[in-house]
This record gives C-alpha cells, sequence and structure tokens, in this order.
C-alpha cells in the first residue's frame, strides 16, 4: 500500500468518525425542580465515590453529583465549590439543579462540568461515604462562587 492511499483511507475513516459523531443524538437532562435542588449554603457533608461523583448531605436531603469528565481534585481548597448557572441564578442564588453550565469550581484548576444532579435516600448515601476517598463537612468553605 503506497503512502497516498494510506492518507486518503484515514482522511476517509476521520470524516466517517467525525460525521457518526455530530449524527448522536444529545443525552437529554433531567434537572431537579427548583425546590428540590442542592442548597449549596446548606451543605452539612459531603464524601467523594470517585473521579466523577460526590454525594452530599444538605440536613435530611442527599444528592448524588456527576461531573461530565474526570474531576480528580474536586475538594480542591477545602470543601466543594459550586457555581449555579445563570438560569438558577435568575431564581436565586445558592442552588445546583443539574442544568446546563453548573459547576464545580476548584482552585488553580479549570472548572468541572456538572453532568447530573439527583436526590438519593440516606442509605444511598451512607454506601457511598463508606466507599469514598475522601470525606468533609459543613465546617469547611463550602459552598457557591460567582
Amino acid at each position: 500500500m503506497n503512502v497516498r492511499t494510506l492518507i486518503a483511507a484515514s482522511v476517509l475513516l476521520a470524516c466517517a468518525s467525525s460525521a457518526h459523531a455530530q449524527n448522536a443524538p444529545p443525552v437529554p437532562r433531567n434537572e431537579l425542580p427548583f425546590n428540590d435542588c442542592m442548597r449549596t449554603d446548606r451543605i452539612n457533608e459531603w464524601a467523594v465515590a470517585d473521579a466523577r461523583t460526590v454525594a452530599v448531605r444538605n440536613g435530611p436531603n442527599h444528592f448524588l453529583i456527576k461531573t461530565s469528565t474526570d474531576c480528580p481534585r474536586m475538594d480542591l481548597g477545602g470543601g466543594i465549590h459550586f457555581k449555579s448557572s445563570n438560569s438558577d441564578k435568575a431564581m436565586g442564588e445558592m442552588r445546583i439543579c443539574g442544568g446546563i453550565d453548573e459547576k464545580i469550581v476548584r482552585r488553580d484548576d479549570p472548572p468541572c462540568q456538572i453532568q447530573s444532579v439527583e436526590t438519593i435516600d440516606k442509605a444511598q448515601f451512607e454506601t457511598l461515604k463508606k466507599k469514598a476517598k475522601r470525606r468533609g463537612s459543613g465546617a469547611e468553605p463550602n459552598g457557591a462562587v460567582r
């Protein structure tokens, strides 16, 4: 096989892969109703389960938050810090509902896009907490950033 044929085949394969990826349907978001959202100003406890998952407790409420990419140092700087979307800010700040442009913000690192926020029960939270790599409490500087 000559070099021209190899290059042509590579270009065709790359174009086909790109076209297939563009035709993939977008992943739907299941945002929580505003009153059920995770309140960033009421974090009592958190547990980093893995590089994409953190469980958070707000008093009697428990949440599972997943990021769209690995966020290995999501608790960098002590605590977990969130940035609400503009639509959440318009309704009232300090809530994370699973919408577009919500992020976990880390000191000295780029923010991590939040993929989903869902409510979980106390038993699920406790299971994640036991397996967690890192944990924290409400005494740390958790919450929202602007």
